[in-house]
């Protein structure tokens, strides 16, 4: 194989490499997308879960309200129930509170937790508000037959349930179905990324270029040490060993070794391939980049 084609290789790897790296890189990158669309998602439809949740507690609340007016709306306009009011009011400054034990709520859970207050109305007074964080229903008014000053029965129902029941109460299972896709998909992402670089390592394998005698000018003698080198494990041969291959029991075929290997190195120079002495006791073959 000569040495443009070892280039070409080479470069044909790397670009390989280069590829495979890019492409991994890029599918990581755009695929954190998906889990954290999924984790949005599931945050935007625990929000309307919460928020329609609310609004049914609401919604009771003003179907309840009605009932009750339309029950009761003759007994809370009599005078003596005005004055009462009235007194209480004046008193302690809240409005009267209706408890809503009795009442018939969707969510029977309610029950414990809800109430309607009875507040009076009028050119001077003004229904106290309830300053506490609670769910509100809307407001009705029931003015009696007496009226005098724009007196009005402002009736209103309140249930006191914290963020923990709403939240209890709400349908949580479209967002527990894509947080738990988001979790899954950012795993799988994350096991991905870790096996990628191995996939990689065992799919590109290096093949060391092994160097060729062709179209090296060399004499028979300097053929046969580098040929000798070249097939010898790792390309090193002893020094003993190629004086007894190449001359016998010659006297001093140490000399003619070593005159040998000088020539040789100089024509494989040319090439990118050197001899070296290791020690005195052997020659080794090595390829140059």
């Amino acid at each position: 194989m000569s040495e443009a084609e070892l280039l070409l290789i080479n470069s044909s790897h790397k670009k390989q490499d280069n590829s495979t790296a890019y492409s991994s890189g890029s599918g990581l990158r755009y695929g954190m997308f998906i889990p954290l669309a999924l984790m949005l998602a599931s945050v935007i439809s625990c929000c309307f879960s919460y928020s329609k949740a609310k609004q049914d507690i609401t919604d009771d609340l003003n179907d309840a309200m009605f009932a009750l007016a339309n029950e009761n709306g003759e007994l809370w306009t009599r005078p003596d129930t005005v004055a009462a009011i009235r007194q209480m009011y004046e008193t302690t400054h809240k409005p009267l509170i209706y408890e809503a034990s009795d009442v018939n709520f969707r969510n029977t859970s309610l029950k414990d937790v809800a109430y309607f207050t009875l507040a009076l109305v009028d050119k001077k007074n003004i229904a106290p508000k309830i300053r506490e964080n609670k769910i509100a229903s809307d407001s009705i008014m029931l003015v009696p037959e007496c009226a005098t000053d724009g007196l009005a029965i402002k009736v209103q129902g309140f249930a006191d349930c914290s963020m923990a029941s709403v939240f209890s109460a709400s349908d949580q299972t479209l967002p527990g179905i894509l947080f738990s896709l988001s979790i899954l998909s950012m795993t799988g992402m994350f096991v991905w990324r870790k096996r990628t670089p191995v996939m990689s390592q065992v799919g590109v394998v290096a093949v060391p270029a092994t160097p060729t005698l062709d179209g090296i000018k060399l004499t028979p003698m300097q053929r046969q040490l580098a040929q000798m080198l070249l097939d010898a494990p790792d390309m090193k041969v002893d020094k003993r060993i190629l004086c007894e291959t190449l001359w016998g029991n010659k006297s001093n075929a140490e000399e003619s070794l070593y005159t040998l290997v000088s020539r040789t190195k100089t024509a494989l120079a040319k090439a990118g391939i050197e001899i070296v002495c290791n020690r005195g006791d052997s020659y080794e073959l090595r390829v140059n980049d």
